[in-house]
């Protein structure tokens, strides 16, 4: 065997390992795949295949540079998680990947080549050494807990982490063309842009468990509100209930009086207003789950009080395997939608929830007018400038909890109704 097809067969064999540490530094950000574990597989061999064919045939950095960077983007759509988060990931994987390797390169030896010509290097034990250290950085970054979490930051918190890994691909690309430096010198240099491109895993698993702590403060601030609101919808309920107890005789002897002497519209109005009182502060809605109660008596109750006709049917069974975090954000962002859309509506104005569960199969399913232009792009609403945030927001939360259950959300338009249907898998 000569030194060239030892070369290769070891470039093969080594870069096996490295796949699986791309693998294993991708998928340390994502916390479930959207592709069965068969495609994940075949598109990984397929990054194998791709990578090793450009690198043994071509051997161009800046053409490496292009496919790896492409590869690692298209390889992220394997997971769940948002365009953001994909193009972070696919940044820091490269850095990670590029720093490692010149500093095996360095160390070996090759120091000065040109980024748009052939390259040369056949350090046997440098191509073994890259792939390692890549697999040793790549098992580090699944020791942090909080980075397959962080995938609803803020877009300024995405800046200030894209930092980091952009500059330091500006450095590399100055250390590539750096004249008169000798092995150690860039090799430190290198090191230090692998520490501190390191230090960024540190970062984003600091702020994912810091927003993910202030989430769940604003949650359980909300979750009060709502509570406060179904006690008081209680009380009230319980009061008008003992004040009719109490004047019942005195209703009835009126109303009794009324019809005696003909005053049959007198008696109606009477009744009419005893229902009055009795229903002003009622419950809408009553599953026996406190979070879905308190939250949709306190969207709807609004609703009611601003003259919007209101329906809510529910049929769900007792030890519902559904969290109030997510109930809350499914049926806060839907219901608020449908009060903003229909807060524009002239007349008619309704919403109608249902929520049916059936065969392990929860249903919610939210209607109400709308009277600008909506239209649904890939299951996206693209509503009309001047109506942007009437359903707009908040399905990007949505669509992350129902997926979270394995669930599908279907949105359709007919004569002005919007209707959104989520289903979700639930035990």
């Amino acid at each position: 065997m000569n030194d060239f097809e030892l070369y290769t067969l070891t470039y093969l064999l080594a870069q096996a390992l490295g796949v699986y540490a791309v693998y294993k530094l991708i998928s340390a950000f994502f916390n479930e795949r959207t592709q069965a574990k068969k495609t994940e597989t075949i598109a990984f061999i397929g990054y194998y295949v791709l990578t090793s064919s450009v690198y043994l045939i071509i051997n161009v950095p800046l053409i490496n540079f292009v496919v790896n960077l492409i590869a690692f983007f298209l390889l992220t759509f394997l997971y769940s998680s948002s365009i953001r988060k994909k193009f972070f990931v696919s940044i820091l994987t490269y850095i990670i990947q590029a720093c490692t390797e010149m500093i095996v390169v360095s160390l070996t030896g090759y120091i000065h080549f040109p980024i748009t010509e052939r390259n040369n290097y056949d350090s046997v034990f440098g191509i073994v050494a890259v792939n390692v250290l890549i697999f040793a950085v790549s098992m580090a970054a699944n020791g942090f807990k909080n980075i397959k979490k962080g995938n609803s930051f803020p877009i300024l918190y995405w800046l200030s982490l894209l930092i980091i890994p952009l500059s330091s691909l500006v450095i590399l690309a100055v250390l590539f063309k750096s004249q008169g430096l000798n092995s150690i010198l860039i090799s430190i240099s290198i090191g230090v842009a692998l520490l501190i491109n390191f230090t960024v895993f540190f970062l984003y698993d600091s702020l994912a468990k810091l927003y993910q702590e202030k989430q769940a403060k604003d949650f359980i601030e909300q979750q009060n509100r709502y509570y406060e609101n179904q006690l008081q919808i209680i009380n009230a309920s319980l009061e008008a209930s003992s004040i009719l107890r109490h004047d019942m005789k005195n209703h009835l002897h009126t109303i009794f009086t009324d019809i005696n002497t003909g005053n049959i519209s007198e008696a109606k109005k009477h009744i009419s207003d005893i229902v009055d009182v009795y229903s002003a502060r009622t419950e809408i809605i009553h599953t026996g789950y406190s979070a879905i109660d308190s939250i949709v008596n306190f969207k709807l109750q609004s609703a009611k009080q601003n003259g919007i006709k209101v329906n809510a049917n529910s049929s769900i069974p007792p030890n519902l395997n559904f969290s109030s975090f997510d109930s809350t954000v499914i049926l806060g962002n839907l219901l608020d939608n449908a009060l903003q859309a229909v807060s524009l509506v002239d007349k008619n104005a309704f919403i109608d929830l249902t929520m049916h569960y059936s065969k392990g199969m929860l249903i919610i399913k939210v209607s109400n007018p709308f009277k600008n232009e909506v239209k649904i792009i890939d299951g996206t609403v693209m509503t009309s400038k001047s109506d942007k945030k009437n359903h707009g927001l908040g399905l990007r939360s949505v669509k992350e909890v129902v997926e979270k259950y394995n669930g599908t959300i279907e949105i359709k338009t007919d004569s002005n109704i919007f209707t959104i249907t989520a289903v979700l898998y639930v035990e």
